[in-house]
């Protein structure tokens, strides 16, 4: 025999039950967003490093062209050419750079069981 339950009852193992859901979703999406961040972390050190690495090259570069171009026009023409390489370089790498660098924090596992609880919840709640 089943024991009758009354409404306040119910109402509170509801908001328990719904607090519990809410805290595990929270703690779902915190996993899920450290792991995200972690892995991107390890590549943008690897990244800075080779940018540090790749100016002093393109730096090196560009006053090697100066000096080639210095040698059949004044410096400071040669030293402005390379300049404007330079500049023309940095602003179609810095361009492309940012149309990909688009991170993608979209929690999938998060939001699909958020969707699956309200779901649930929906199913499960007389109206």
């Amino acid at each position: 025999m089943q024991s009758e339950r009354t409404l306040p009852e119910l109402t509170m193992d509801l908001a328990s039950q719904v607090g519990d859901l809410m805290r595990n979703e929270v703690r779902l999406a915190r996993a899920e967003a450290m792991d995200s961040v972690k892995s991107m972390g390890a590549g943008i050190v690897r990244a800075a490093i080779g940018v540090a690495f790749a100016s002093g090259a393109v730096a090196l570069g560009l006053f090697a062209l100066a000096y080639a171009l210095g040698e059949s026009m004044p410096m400071w023409a040669g030293a402005f050419i390379a300049a404007l390489v330079g500049a023309t370089l940095a602003y179609f790498f810095i361009k492309s750079g940012l149309k990909a660098a688009s991170v993608d924090f979209a929690m999938p596992r998060t939001t699909s069981q958020v969707k699956a609880d309200l779901r649930l919840i929906k199913e499960n709640t007389p109206l």
